[in-house]
């Protein structure tokens, strides 16, 4: 309908950088999300993987995973990052490559 494309129009058209992915090419994922979306993705994380799948835990187990499991799992991403085998820095790579 014609007030649909009024809308539209008049409320989207002119900001599109605040909502276009288009207008957001040159940042990166963590740049880019301004949403609670990665907050949502390390919570399931945490429940799936560091958890076991499991829904609800004794706080005093909660801490333990954080402490125990959860800084190694941190300390070896970082080691990977230093040796240049993961991180943002990848992302940066894999687009210079596609646009060559």
């Amino acid at each position: 309908p014609s007030s649909v494309m009024d809308y539209l129009s008049t409320t989207w058209m002119g900001v599109k950088p605040m909502w276009a992915t288009y207008f957001r090419s040159d940042r990166n994922i963590y740049e880019v999300s301004d949403t609670n979306m990665l907050t949502e993705a390390w919570h399931h994380m945490l429940k799936s993987y560091f958890n076991d799948g499991k829904r609800n835990r004794r706080l005093d187990h909660l801490i333990h995973t954080l402490v125990v499991d959860v800084m190694q799992y941190f300390k070896a991403g970082h080691q990977r990052q230093l040796a240049g085998l993961e991180g943002p820095n990848l992302e940066e790579r894999e687009r210079a490559l596609l646009v060559k």
